[in-house]
């Protein structure tokens, strides 16, 4: 009996061989895994930033729980809607008759009209321009002139022909055709916001200007550089031109200081869009997205910001979407912040527009917010 097989014992080690082979095989693939991922953060690190960043230190933002003319209210949140036919309307403008044209994002360019009683009518196109119409603001002489960030500068007439006025400077690309207003002689000022070809994180990170603002002469048809150095140069209201950090720039066009800028408005709450001035001279400014803490913290490190602008776009685009907090903010003629208009639940937010026009407040959007037109009171 003592030489007899030990057949249980040899029974489980044979069942514990496949267990053992099993889990070493597990071991081995998951410390290839890791070995893939800590080589692939080594390498995410070494490889150089396509930017080089510079550092600033952004200045802490207003509060909206202190009193003052940020303070926090509910101003947007009652807004009607206008119209929901052009999607993300990025700017609006009026013809003598009191009809509302604004652009969408998929090059189409709507009006309103509105009845006796003052309600909207249902939208219809008037022009696509096949790009992305942003500015529009209608010509003395009845055209509707155009900003599109794809097609350039554009006079349409009231037939719905299309002109492409500009789509060069000095013999290079206009690139992002923004925004625009049209002075007392005829001559229309537009914002390039990049001469990067497309607002992208990766300029965000880098804290260098690449925006600038344009003339064209239609006199003698001729587009020229007025100011370079702008950070995503966006709204423009007669000599004021607006950029990226916070806040508004304003550019001389005569008098003693012509040819000259000056910070306007600083230490906005808010990444500022496009400006539009009322009967009283004030601007208004709509605010894309509140403060965003992260971006004011990158560029206070370049190493950072640089790092994160080696991310594919693709997977930054979801931490750049706007804040949901409606915000639009009243500005003095001497660039003192008046009051600012909020809607904090964010029913309404991504404004890029607010433009004051008989009693109402009129807002638009951009890609990312709220869709549809919008309009509040002005007398709250």
């Amino acid at each position: 009996m003592a030489n007899t097989p030990d057949l249980t014992a040899n029974a489980a080690s044979g069942v514990n061989r496949p267990q053992r082979s099993r889990l070493r095989r597990i071991r081995t693939i998951l410390l290839i895994v890791l070995t893939v991922i800590l080589l692939g953060i080594i390498i995410f690190v070494l490889v150089p930033s396509p930017v080089d960043p510079v550092k600033w230190n952004a200045p802490t933002g207003p509060s909206f729980k202190d009193p003052g003319p940020w303070q926090e209210n509910n101003k947007l949140s009652s807004a009607e809607l206008v119209s929901d036919a052009p999607k993300y309307p990025e700017f609006l403008t009026f013809d003598k008759d009191g009809t509302l044209y604004t652009g969408d994002s998929d090059g189409k360019i709507y009006k309103v009209p509105f009845g006796t009683d003052g309600k909207p009518q249902e939208a219809q196109v008037f022009a696509d321009t096949e790009g992305t119409p942003n500015g529009l603001i209608f010509h003395a002489n009845g055209n509707l002139i155009v900003a599109d960030i794809e097609k350039g500068l554009l006079s349409i007439d009231p037939s719905g022909k299309i002109e492409v006025l500009a789509d060069q400077v000095d013999g290079k690309p206009i690139y992002l055709a923004n925004e625009l207003d049209i002075a007392q002689d005829g001559s229309i000022y537009f914002s390039d916001t990049s001469t990067y070809g497309r607002v992208l994180f990766k300029e965000m990170a880098e804290g260098k200007p690449h925006g600038r603002l344009l003339k064209y002469d239609p006199a003698i048809k001729r587009t020229t550089v007025l100011l370079e150095g702008l950070y995503f140069a966006n709204g423009i209201a007669l000599s004021s031109d607006e950029d990226y950090r916070y806040q508004l720039t304003r550019y001389w066009l005569k008098g003693p200081k012509q040819g000259t800028s000056e910070i306007f408005t600083d230490n906005l709450a808010g990444f500022p869009d496009n400006i539009s001035r009322d009967e009283q001279g004030n601007f208004w400014v709509g605010i894309y997205t509140t403060r965003i803490s992260f971006v004011d913290q990158m560029h206070g490190n370049p190493w950072l910001a640089g790092l994160m602008a080696k991310v594919p776009q693709a997977l930054l685009n979801g931490a750049s979407a706007p804040v949901k907090h409606g915000l639009a903010v009243e500005i003095s003629p001497e660039g003192k912040v008046v009051e600012s208009w909020h809607d904090p639940e964010g029913s309404l937010y991504g404004v890029t527009t607010a433009v004051s026009h008989n009693g109402y407040l009129y807002i638009g959007t951009a890609p990312g917010g709220s869709q549809g037109v919008y309009r509040v009171p002005l007398t709250h």
